[in-house]
């Protein structure tokens, strides 16, 4: 029995193993329910990429190089657009040289030292900035000793052995007239001198009002305070002339009669016989075209008759805005004094102002800056000059600055203290500013002890004519 178990259950093995290793055809596997499963279907084979073709030679192309950055422009140098050989300009050295003649010494030293201070600050300053387009400034200058022969002697060596390219601030309105021979010769620009009377003359430009506008300023003036009579009191020149001019057109639209006309001799301290003249007329109101030591005379000459009209003298001769002419004369004879403005007081706030007191501050030069009014008109006017000379984009030749400068009354030159520089063609247009302030000095206002009173704006900058 065990044996016969024994082979039933061997025969049974070998039936499982036939029935699983039966043919191909019965060896798909059986799916749920009893169906055969179909084959599973094989997925179809990817196209191959197309190969790329082969540039001619069968070399591969080689990459584009990236294009390589422009070089950055170099600078131009000084007077790049200048034509060799112009006057004052040295393109190895990078500099252009501008020179003045101003009186450091003789009856008008204090003015002149102010004067100088004005150019010296503005022309350094200018330099430490590293200059316009390239170039700086040098700058050199002579005395005169407020004497017509000795200007004329400097501006003759500045343009011959300086050979300077232009003038800046020339101070000496009764000499300056006589030095227009050699700067018209030379054809050397003068810009900003102080402050001759307009002779449409190509090279020179008038940066402040004339003298006859601040006279008609001040007749104007005379008017708003009820002045009926004037007498005018002037040197045998040009500013003697100018006064008489401003009163020619000022008085008769401010209803003003002109009782005497008197004249002084050009660096003359004989004054006597004008100021008696004049007092005699008992006019309400006296025009000054003299210079600031005369001024003072006349001061002192009319206060000791007791005669105390209303005075007024132009920008200059006053002083205004410093002691240089009032210090002169005595306090009781100078207060009330009235000075034309060419430029703002040096005590004012604008920005501009301020920092110009700071560098003249910072001011060493010869040890002194003189008179501080000055020191800021000549600044102011080199200001204008720096902004002009950057307009002319590295062309200095002269006929380009006499171009550019007579689109000025299209595109002024703003300065804050100055009028707007509107220089147009000739004629009449190198007269480039118009218009002026009214300013009365009080000697009894001395803050500082310094014994030099105040003054003080009674008429708005550029105050208008009516």
């Amino acid at each position: 029995m065990n044996k016969f178990r024994f082979l039933i259950a061997l025969l049974c093995v070998f039936a499982l193993v036939a029935a699983a290793c039966g043919d191909d055809d019965d060896s798909a596997p059986v799916a749920a329910g009893g169906d055969a499963a179909e084959p599973a279907a094989e997925p179809e084979p990817e196209p191959e990429p197309e190969p790329e073709p082969e540039p001619a030679g069968g070399d591969q192309p080689a990459p584009e190089p990236e294009p390589e950055p422009e070089p950055e422009p170099e600078p131009a140098g000084c007077a790049s657009n200048t034509p060799d050989g112009t006057p004052g300009i040295d393109k190895e050295a990078g500099t252009i040289k501008i020179g003045t003649s101003q009186p450091f010494t003789g009856r008008a030293a204090v003015a002149g030292e102010g004067l100088l201070a004005g150019l010296q600050i503005a022309f350094d300053e200018i330099n430490a900035n590293g200059g316009v387009d390239g170039c700086l400034f040098d700058f050199v200058w002579e005395d005169d000793r407020f004497e017509i022969e000795q200007m004329v002697t400097n501006v003759r060596k500045l343009i011959e052995e300086e050979k300077v390219w232009g003038f800046v601030g020339t101070a000496g309105s009764q000499s300056i007239p006589s030095t227009y021979p050699a700067i018209e010769g030379a054809g050397t620009p003068l810009w900003g001198p102080v402050a001759p009377a307009d002779q449409d003359i190509q090279e020179v430009y008038l940066t402040l009002p004339t003298r006859t506008e601040q006279g008609r300023i001040c007749i104007d003036y005379f008017g708003e305070q009820g002045v009926k009579t004037m007498a005018i009191i002037g040197q045998d020149n040009e500013l003697g002339d100018e006064a008489n001019t401003a009163a020619d057109i000022q008085a008769p639209i401010a209803g003003i009669e002109v009782l005497a006309r008197e004249e002084v001799e050009v660096l003359s301290d004989a004054v006597a016989a004008a100021v008696l003249a004049v007092v005699d007329t008992n006019a309400d109101a006296v025009l000054l075209g003299a210079d600031n030591a005369q001024t003072a005379l006349i001061m002192d000459g009319f206060f000791e008759a007791g005669y105390s009209p209303l005075m007024c003298s132009d920008f200059g001769a006053s002083g205004a805005g410093g002691p240089n002419t009032v210090k002169l004369a005595n306090p009781e004879a100078a207060d009330g004094f009235l000075g034309a403005l060419q430029t703002a007081l040096t005590d004012s706030t604008d920005p501009f102002v301020l920092h110009w007191l700071e560098l003249a501050d910072a001011y060493t030069g010869d040890g002194s800056d003189g008179a501080r009014n000055f020191s800021l008109q000549t600044y102011s006017t080199a200001a204008a000059f720096i902004q002009l000379i950057d307009r002319l984009d590295g062309n200095y030749a002269y006929e380009n600055f006499h171009a550019v400068a007579e689109t000025l009354v299209d595109d002024p030159i703003a300065i804050p203290t100055l009028p707007p520089t509107a220089c147009g063609p000739l004629p009449g247009g190198h007269s480039c500013a118009s218009g002026a302030g009214m300013s009365v000095y009080n000697a009894f206002d001395d803050p500082d002890g310094d014994g030099v009173g105040t003054w003080v704006q009674v008429r708005p900058f550029q105050g208008p004519l009516s």
